[in-house]
């Protein structure tokens, strides 16, 4: 369990926008929502890497992201989380724990920044940084009480899809992420976003419903 808000936050890769012109942030996300949910499911490979609030930085974690609509599935280092319908449920084979929630709105914004593009970053102020022929930077400031103090993504102009996230928290803590593919294919069936604790025999498990 002490590891998973660190773990899960690192999957902040998972997605916040596309770019268009300098102006036009409405009409980017609104193009990024459809790429990534118009049908099947979005795979998205990154790698991560959290640093202190003194500037230290840690290791840099790899993982994959599977998305397809609300629910979602993360496999990284020791960590294996899926999401469905409003409960999260994940396993940590470092600690052999099998964990059970159902996280907040901010907790999840934390664990999957889909929902941050899901709603089209609403309950967001979106600010454009630069602008150049290949890349856009847009910074998202939360409007409401939030540990995020805010997300800087940048999109390629030409894919439209981000290539890099770097995430602020209030206490000074920092997360740097890097995209470096995301495709899309057929939808996967219900159950690859299901875990059991029944598949980890001698596991220990947390009810945090």
């Amino acid at each position: 369990m002490r590891h998973i808000v660190l773990m899960l936050a690192l999957c902040l890769v998972s997605l916040t926008g596309q770019a268009q012109s300098k102006g036009n942030i409405p009409q980017m996300l609104e193009r990024a929502e459809k790429a990534l949910y118009s049908s099947g499911a979005t795979i998205v490979e990154f790698s991560s890497t959290m640093g202190d609030k003194s500037g230290k930085m840690g290791p840099t974690e790899k993982g994959m992201m599977y998305l397809q609509g609300d629910a979602f599935r993360l496999e990284m280092g020791t960590l294996t989380a899926v999401y469905l319908g409003g409960t999260l449920s994940y396993y940590d084979s470092s600690e052999a724990t099998f964990t059970i929630s159902r996280p907040s709105a901010d907790e999840l914004m934390i664990i999957n920044p889909l929902c941050f593009l899901r709603s089209r970053a609403k309950g967001f102020a979106p600010q454009s940084l630069s602008v150049t022929s290949s890349q856009e930077v847009v910074r998202f400031t939360p409007q409401q009480k939030s540990n995020v103090k805010h997300v800087d993504a940048t999109f390629n102009q030409g894919s439209g899809l981000p290539s890099q996230l770097i995430f602020l928290a209030k206490d000074g803590g920092r997360l740097i992420a890097n995209i470096p593919q995301i495709k899309r294919r057929a939808a996967y069936p219900q159950s690859f976003f299901s875990l059991s604790a029944d598949s980890y025999p001698g596991c220990e498990v947390v009810d945090l419903r």
